[in-house]
């Protein structure tokens, strides 16, 4: 490990690069654009992981790919960049390998660099002949290079969509899927915006696609490897016994996971990174790509709604499931689909959360919007004041709102950081921003600076916290409450 300076990873999460001109409105603000050509480096880095801060670094050694597009430096990070292209494109990747042993780029059934020797450069062409989500990764020494760090995602759009339909993610795409994706925008438990649609007036991306890259890191067993003489290989078997099976320790004495994470993030930072918590308005679906570079099973499990499994492994689903947990494999790729519908816990008619047969008021108190949660705040207003250095006083008053669902792994381990910090661990979310179905009253619910400022990062405008929707403004739609129940 002491064989080069290392790079200090960026806490803003992994970049996106998309190739080529023809994606049809990706909606990603801050994406890295390439001609037809990547450099790729195959090297070593030090990363800050869940802290990010000086008092408690927690670092992690990681093997990683850094990549250059039209003379742009990439952030650096594990995973590397997820690249997004179309189906049929092709691309020049040249691959240096910078470190000590044999490596790869590797995308099963398209692209295979071959063993790339210390020092070596190869430069070849990446025809892209499949849509969906898939891994590139090193496929030397299974499973070590590649959980070490060598993982990334691509994304592949279709071209077109099929005629005389809306687009879908795939191509070709099954009967029912395409049903579904018909449906979104232009039926009457669909209402909103289909997938590919995005609506300029209300800065709502068009293709929204969100990509949740699982990942478990070591840090005793990477620096282990880390620090073998150039050119000696490690055990695969050796490696895989000690991250599954280290006995317990606990002063973490052992070789098995610390950290779980989705795009290189973990805890706070991934929970609250809109580019990875969807984050968006009912009648807004979205798909999440999820795949799996490490060698632990997820049960990843949304709250607030259903969503339909609509792909796995390569393999369009011919009748989609509806589920709220489903299993993620090492080496898996599943697609959810979610159709941002209103949550099954707001009282309905028909009991399932779609609009069909809304309830507006139950006992002359609001049930949706939730108008009196809006008006909660945690702790409560003007009751928890603190000081800043200088003396000014501070209300630490936190709005609860907008509708924050989480995303958790039922695979318990996942859930911690460091051998035990609960909710440092595999987690992100669903955040509900306001509402397409019920008017331009209710297009936006009122939001604090903080929460804010993460929803302006990712679709790059300018929003005022607290005011796109007045609170009084609401209760001229919706009757104000009476005494309760």
């Amino acid at each position: 490990m002491n064989r080069r300076d290392f790079l200090k990873l960026s806490a803003a999460g992994v970049a996106t690069l998309i190739v080529g001109s023809r994606i049809p409105g990706m909606g990603i603000t801050d994406a890295f654009a390439a001609t037809q050509t990547i450099d790729i480096t195959i090297t070593d880095a030090l990363k800050d992981m869940v802290t990010h801060n000086s008092i408690n670094t927690a670092q992690c050694y990681f093997w990683i790919y850094k990549m250059k597009a039209d003379g742009v430096d990439l952030p650096a990070d594990c995973p590397g960049p997820t690249i997004v292209a179309v189906n049929g494109d092709s691309i020049t990747l040249n691959i240096k390998n910078d470190l000590d042993e044999p490596h790869s780029f590797f995308i099963p059934g398209m692209f295979d660099s071959g063993a790339i020797n210390p020092g070596q450069t190869v430069t070849k062409t990446l025809t892209i002949n499949q849509t969906g989500a898939f891994l590139y990764y090193d496929n030397l020494n299974e499973p070590v290079n590649r959980v070490m760090g060598l993982h990334g995602a691509l994304v592949v759009r279709p071209s077109a969509a099929v005629l005389g339909h809306k687009f879908t993610p795939y191509d070709p795409p099954s009967t029912h899927v395409q049903n579904l994706f018909d449906d979104f925008g232009s039926s009457s438990h669909w209402p909103g915006l289909a997938w590919e649609e995005g609506d300029p007036n209300t800065s709502t991306p068009p293709f929204r696609t969100y990509v949740w890259l699982t990942h478990q890191a070591s840090p005793a067993l990477f620096a282990e490897v880390g620090n073998l003489p150039p050119g000696q290989i490690y055990n695969p078997q050796t490696f895989m016994n000690a991250f599954l099976r280290d006995p317990f320790s606990p002063t973490r004495n052992n070789r098995i996971p610390q950290f779980f994470t989705i795009n290189g993030q973990s805890g706070f930072f991934s929970h609250f990174s809109p580019a990875i918590t969807p984050m968006g308005r009912i009648g807004e679906p979205v798909v999440v790509h999820i795949l799996n570079a490490g060698l632990w099973t997820h049960s990843m499990h949304l709250h607030c709604n259903h969503f339909f499994v609509t792909s796995v492994n390569g393999v369009v689903s011919d009748n989609p499931i509806w589920v709220d947990v489903y299993n993620v494999h090492p080496m898996d790729r599943v697609d959810y689909t979610v159709p941002f519908m209103r949550s099954p816990d707001i009282p309905n008619r028909r009991g399932i959360g779609r609009p069909d047969e809304p309830m507006t008021t139950i006992n002359g108190h609001p049930v949706y919007p939730p108008i009196e949660e809006f008006e909660v705040y945690m702790p409560a207003a003007g009751k928890s004041i603190a000081q800043t250095a200088s003396g000014a006083n501070v209300d630490l008053k936190q709005r609860m709102s907008p509708l924050c669902y989480p995303m958790h792994d039922h695979s318990e381990p996942s859930q911690t950081a460091q051998g035990g910090n609960y909710n440092c661990g595999l987690i992100s979310g669903m955040y509900v921003t306001g509402d397409r179905n019920m008017g331009s009253s209710f297009m936006n619910f009122p939001m604090d600076e903080d929460f804010a400022m993460m929803f302006r990062n990712i679709r790059g405008i300018a929003i005022n916290p607290a005011q796109d929707v007045n609170v009084s403004d609401l209760r001229t739609v919706i009757p104000a409450p009476g005494p309760r129940p």
